[in-house]
């Protein structure tokens, strides 16, 4: 008997590698067919020109100076130091066309879709249950702008870090799950200051694990407890920092700090955010890459409404997580991971936007192919049932997230797609002339922004319609522009600048004058500024005040453009001698 035993053993064939990897394997393949164009698509008019195409620190590559830039850059009024890095790779490899960015954006989504089954599995999930979460994650309409949006790298390369990160906390065991779990932590908040709910999530994973398999020894909890606090304190202290650091930049980068809000009102605004997130998780359409306030804007009493349903909801969830440990965990991953983008705390994030969504949603796709592959686990028909309606559901994503991938080919391509599934889209309208303008479109453009204006007399769109209208010579008509913008924010120093320059243009020096001092008392350090006051001095033949000016733009920017031509040229002329008569 024992021989026989053993032959038997020894004869067992082990699963070939193919059959373990293409569970995994499947969901990596529909995430290809939907991206399989993006290394074809553009650069868009939305942060791409700065985060990327105008960003003279990326397009140079990962030098040492680059590299260290990127530690302590404020650019873009973010901290995202791994992000930078990753771009002046891509730089690197392919150069200024935006192939190789799109390419690893999609490269981290097939990444994130690993990582996805492989914590499914480590959550209870067998090799279906694994597939069906990865599967959703990969193809749903949501996640596309987080893929095919070379900015939204943030997203796509921090889902890399803070996956593995609870991938090892899950996975692996003593120091290794602290110090591996640590380093990705850290560069996923390196990577977008949002990974800081990593120290949350895993709080959750660890509640988790203690109810998963009914009651747990004290003396045993206990000890795990004890031997990953450390590591959380020390990301919790980390993510305290980015916060601080973040909200600081929001609110005091370039764009200025948002309107204030009341606590009442960002409660109800979240609560009907987690609404519209789940009903665009459900049902995925009239997606855009800028949602305005008409379109988010919901009645008070509704807002009370589901504020009650997910309170009650959560309550529930906490109240019978003992019973379905794993539901609980999906309902607070979600909600976890919408802490920084949801409103609560005022920063400068857009109100909503689908890549938001991309981390958050994995516990509700993981949590709901669990309770799907148990469900039908011990009925035959009934898991045949399930697979039709889940291939289905899949092909119906896959085909939704293909047409959603092809709106993000090129800027025009994005803005009309906006326009037409939103309303009242005033940054549609506005994005959308400046790449008609930049086509010589000159009456598309102007439509588009006098459209912009009637939603929304915005100083920014006044500037660009002055640009225009100065372009096309219609001096009077951009000059009414250029005052309105700067009635409306006199800080916009290059209205001011550009009407400055169309007052001298025409004779008008005085006028200019007035124009650029005004500007500069509020913004003294600008060397552009400096720069055209020394013009219309030297225009007017005051030398010295011309020269001042000078100096003082090459004291500011010593490389700027123009400052020491003409500075030059005002010596020369303030020495000659005056003419006779004079």
């Amino acid at each position: 008997m024992n021989a026989t035993s053993g032959k038997r053993s020894l004869g067992a064939r082990q699963p070939s590698l193919w059959l373990v990897l293409l569970p995994m394997l499947l969901p990596m393949i529909l995430a290809v067919l939907v991206y399989r164009e993006v290394g074809r698509y553009g650069f868009v008019n939305f942060d791409d020109d700065i985060y990327v195409v105008q960003n003279e620190q990326v397009m140079g590559g990962p030098t040492s100076a680059n590299l260290a830039w990127a530690l302590t850059a404020r650019h873009g009024d973010v901290w995202v130091p791994a992000t930078w890095w990753s771009f002046q790779v891509d730089a690197a490899i392919g150069g200024p066309e935006p192939a190789t960015f799109h390419i690893t954006n999609l490269l981290l989504h097939l990444l994130n879709i690993g990582l996805v089954f492989l914590i499914a599995r480590r959550l209870g999930g067998g090799a279906f249950a694994a597939t069906v979460a990865a599967a959703l994650f990969a193809i749903h309409p949501l996640n596309v702008e987080a893929v095919a949006w070379v900015t939204a790298r943030k997203d796509v390369l921090m889902g890399a870090f803070l996956l593995g990160a609870v991938l090892a906390w899950l996975s692996l065991a003593g120091r290794r799950r602290l110090a591996v779990t640590a380093v990705l932590g850290v560069l996923a908040m390196m990577a977008k200051p949002a990974a800081v709910v990593l120290p949350l999530l895993l709080l959750l994973v660890m509640l988790w694990e203690d109810r998963r398999g009914g009651p747990v020894s004290a003396s045993g909890s206990a000890t795990r407890w004890r031997s990953r606090w450390p590591l959380l304190a020390l990301l919790t202290v980390a993510a305290v920092g980015v916060s601080i650091a973040t909200v600081h930049l929001a609110r005091n980068g370039d764009m200025g700090a948002p309107l204030p809000v009341s606590a009442g009102q960002r409660a109800l605004d979240a609560s009907s955010g987690v609404g519209r997130y789940l009903a665009r998780l459900v049902w995925p359409h009239n997606l855009a890459v800028r949602y305005p306030a008409p379109d988010l804007v919901v009645a008070a009493p509704l807002a009370i409404g589901l504020s009650a349903l997910w309170l009650a909801l959560t309550a529930l969830l906490a109240w019978k997580r003992q019973r379905a440990p794993l539901a609980a965990l999906a309902w607070f991953w979600f909600l976890v991971c919408l802490l920084p983008s949801i409103g609560l705390v005022q920063g400068g994030q857009l109100p909503m936007g689908d890549r938001y969504v991309y981390l958050g949603a994995i516990g509700l796709w993981i949590a709901g192919a669990v309770a799907l592959e148990r469900a039908t686990a011990a009925r035959i028909g009934l898991r045949r049932v399930a697979m039709v309606v889940v291939a289905v559901a899949v092909a119906g994503l896959t085909i939704g997230a293909s047409r959603q991938a092809t709106v993000w080919r090129s800027g025009e391509t994005l803005w009309r797609h906006a326009l037409a599934v939103t309303r009242d889209n005033d940054v549609a309208h506005q994005n959308l002339s400046v790449l008609l303008d930049a086509a010589d479109r000159d009456d598309e453009a102007l439509m588009h922004l006098d459209a912009a204006l009637a939603i929304r007399p915005h100083s920014e769109t006044n500037f660009n319609k002055a640009n225009l209208l100065a372009a096309l010579g219609r001096m009077p008509e951009a000059e009414q522009c250029y005052r309105t913008a700067l009635r409306q924010n006199p800080g916009l120093y290059e209205a001011s600048l550009n009407l400055g320059s169309l007052l001298g243009m025409q004779g008008r020096f005085d006028e200019a004058r007035a124009v650029l001092l005004a500007a500069a008392a509020k913004q003294p350090n600008l060397a552009p500024l400096q720069y055209n006051l020394a013009v219309v001095a030297a225009k007017q033949g005051d030398w010295a005040e011309a020269t001042a000016r000078c100096r003082r733009a090459l004291e500011l920017d010593p490389s700027h453009p123009g400052s020491r031509e003409l500075l030059a040229r005002v010596g020369a002329a303030a020495a000659r001698p005056p003419a006779a008569g004079q």
